[in-house]
């Protein structure tokens, strides 16, 4: 199949992709999924990879989730040599932008740049299933931080409006000069409680409606606090699944009103959605056939 040259690829943004509901004050901008920046330095590695894993099986659950993703409500059509990186080997049933509100958001800095501030993974399992070539990608614009003096003013106002996490996966503070120009596996670093909290959802915690921003990475603080993991026994199903039970048991059985992090403004557990009690069925769920901890493994 031929290889999408920068060339081609902006004519299918502007060409193939060009349509009313992309104009700008509609908030919807297409861009080449390689430009959008990260606004935190880590993802959950494993939760990309058992997503990859799940869609690279099924090739119209790829490309649904990816039409829906764009606000284009679902696939059309595609056959078995459709890819990503070809964005005229399938088509979706919308244009782009219909279902706005599907599309992952983004805001625009003084650098012109684009930021991403939600979809991290769902970006990173795409670029993964496109074995990391380009492709347009379509983001919903719900702030324009064009017209700010400075790009430190920029991110003081991300902070202030929790549009950014600059924490490390240890916990520790970063700098934004210091996140990844990119949004992918290979260019973030992983949080391996970020992919335990992603797991642990509906067992140990249901997340809320009205959520607080970063519920997983204030949950994988909290794990990372309370229920420290060796990564080694990650490397092992066996050995995932123990530190799941023991995470999950950990969590309901604290106290709801205890703070995710040491500081008194992070939210408590039960503004996280804690639950009571495990959800059993579930968790024992993870290690079936074709559950998701079956498919990380690859059983």
């Amino acid at each position: 199949m031929k290889r999408v040259t920068p060339v081609l690829l902006a004519s299918l943004i502007t060409v193939g992709f060009s349509c009313s509901a992309f104009s700008y004050a509609q908030t919807i901008k297409t861009l080449n999924v390689s430009q959008i920046r990260p606004t935190q330095t880590a993802i959950g590695d494993d939760e990309v990879n058992y997503k990859v894993a799940k869609l690279q099986s099924d090739h119209k659950a790829l490309f649904d989730e990816f039409c829906e993703d764009i606000g284009a409500k679902g696939v059309k059509t595609f056959d078995s040599q459709s890819s990503l990186a070809q964005p005229t080997s399938f088509s979706c049933l919308a244009a782009p932008g219909t279902d706005a509100e599907d599309v992952k958001s983004a805001v625009i800095a003084p650098d012109h740049h684009i930021y991403l501030t939600d979809g991290h993974h769902t970006v990173s399992t795409f670029r993964a299933l496109a074995n990391n070539q380009d492709f347009p990608f379509v983001v919903r614009i719900t702030n324009d931080f064009s017209h700010l003096a400075s790009m430190d003013r920029f991110w003081s106002t991300m902070q202030q409006q929790h549009l950014t996490w600059l924490e490390d996966p240890q916990g520790k503070p970063v700098a934004p000069a210091q996140l990844p120009q990119q949004v992918g596996l290979q260019a973030m670093q992983n949080d391996p409680y970020r992919s335990i909290v992603y797991f642990l959802r509906g067992i140990a915690y249901d997340k809320p409606d009205q959520a607080p921003p970063f519920l997983e990475f204030y949950l994988g603080s909290w794990l990372r606090s309370q229920q420290p993991v060796n990564t080694q026994q990650l490397s092992t199903k066996a050995g995932y699944m123990a530190y799941l039970q023991q995470a999950a048991a950990r969590l309901v059985a604290a106290q709801g009103s205890q703070h995710s992090t040491d500081k008194a403004d992070s939210p408590t557990l039960s503004q996280l959605g804690q639950r009571q009690i495990v959800n059993e069925k579930k968790l024992n769920k993870l290690a079936e056939p074709g559950g998701k901890l079956s498919l990380l493994f690859k059983e």
